[in-house]
């Protein structure tokens, strides 16, 4: 899945503050998609690791657009290795200073050499954690809303929506952990310990920017000319588990808020502050798992937030709302899952990056989409996932950009793909 390996490897200090205790060891991955934690290093000591991941698949894709010389190679091989190496001090009193990086190597592109495919820095964090006062980090860690929201579906197959793949017209994923899994952003974040179930979350976002070491940054790219970018973006959520004997139950709240910028292009008046609220629940009992999240309130569904969505949208757009429902069965080392995905966005969200501009707002654009998603482990950090999906965009304005190029009212977009994941 595309969310952050990195984020359950950096809760190194989270771990350990779950248990002092804790002796230094290895990273331990889950055997499905969703990579596992650190335990921390004992009081007194230092642990330092070298996590990674090999993915490897096979995709095949259609949709509208696919023909001509727009057409699709099918079957598609997709391929990555990523590194995830970690330190974690824990110093005779139990506080845990740690930090953890994300590293990635860019894709290669048809007609050009291996040589493109360098590495690159996609996130890193430091934090100090303790049992006591929690958890405090800087750099790239995931928000508030990201890190503690749940019910969003992506963890059946490699994520549904939100998987290792990107097919022909396939639909922005905007449910709450989805706004640093693509581009992780410079932020301060606090997460408490958990007390009586509850866990809260804070997090505190300047600009919207990925890694750096620049301190003249403006409030956004000087050669912006579309949408908007999210300063001073500020995230509270809360999240609540319990088991309830053979059950569990987990939920979160979470609230975002943030002013527009477009930096020195045509500043701010053509965008409105975000507003968001999301909410999410999952409930497991005898194998079974039912959860499903929503995202509603003023945002973009574009992607003009520094490479994600959920940024600013337009003056006078409507609000959107982002649901997703999921349904799963795990045994042994078996697991499937079904979600329905739904979107309702302002078409303003695509007119202010296709040059139909104000024009575009009021006009209401939807997603409609399924997917189903499995796994078998075949052993430790060794996993074999299967993925389907189909949607449908909608936008009765015409403002949706389809495969090839063509702005259409309705696209529509199909995969399948079967992959194996190496985590060490």
């Amino acid at each position: 899945m595309r969310k952050l390996l990195l984020a359950s490897v950096a809760l190194a200090g989270a771990a350990a503050y779950m248990t002092t205790a804790a002796h230094a060891q290895s990273p331990v991955f889950n055997t499905t998609s969703t990579a596992g934690k650190l335990d921390g290093a004992a009081p007194g000591s230092v642990t330092v690791t070298l996590g990674g991941r090999i993915f490897s698949a096979i995709e095949f894709e259609s949709g509208s657009g696919d023909s001509g010389a727009n057409k699709v190679s099918s079957p598609n091989l997709v391929n990555y290795i990523r590194l995830y190496p970690t330190f974690d001090y824990a110093s005779p009193s139990g506080i845990h200073y740690g930090a953890a990086f994300e590293i990635r190597t860019n894709g290669a592109q048809q007609g050009v050499g291996s040589g493109h495919n360098t590495f690159f820095g996609f996130a890193g964090q430091g934090y100090v954690s303790s049992d006591k006062f929690g958890k405090f980090a800087f750099g790239t860690p995931n928000s508030a809303t990201d890190q503690l929201g749940v019910g969003t579906g992506d963890d059946f197959g490699t994520g549904g929506f939100y998987s290792e793949y990107g097919f022909v017209n396939q639909p922005a994923f905007v449910m709450s952990d989805s706004y640093d899994g693509d581009v992780p952003k410079q932020k301060l974040a606090y997460f408490s310990p958990s007390f009586a179930g509850f866990m809260i979350g804070l997090s505190y976002q300047p600009t919207s920017v990925g890694l750096n070491n620049s301190g003249g940054l403006v409030d956004n790219l000087p050669t912006a000319a579309t949408g908007a970018q999210s300063k001073n973006r500020l995230e509270a959520a809360a999240q609540f588990s319990h088991a309830f004997g053979p059950a569990s139950v987990k939920a979160d709240l979470g609230f975002v808020t943030a002013t527009p910028s477009v930096g020195g292009q045509t500043g701010s008046a053509g965008y409105q502050n975000v507003s968001i609220f999301t909410g999410g629940a999952q409930v497991n009992v005898a194998g079974f798992e039912l959860e499903g999240s929503v995202v509603t309130g003023k945002w973009a569904y574009n992607f003009e937030d520094s490479g994600s969505p959920l940024g600013p949208s337009l003056s006078g757009a409507a609000s959107s709302t982002a649901y997703i429902a999921g349904v799963g069965y795990a045994a042994g080392p078996y697991s499937i899952g079904a979600q329905y995905y739904g979107v309702r966005f302002d078409e303003g969200d695509f007119g202010a990056v296709n040059g139909a501009g104000a024009a575009a707002v009021g006009k209401s654009g939807t997603v409609s989409g399924v997917a189903v998603g499995g796994s078998y482990s075949v052993g430790p950090g060794v996993s074999v996932n299967f993925d389907v999906a189909t949607a449908t965009t909608k936008t009765p304005g015409a403002t949706f950009k389809q495969y090839g190029g063509n702005s259409v009212s309705s696209a529509h977009g199909t995969e399948f793909a079967v992959g194996t994941y190496f985590n060490w």
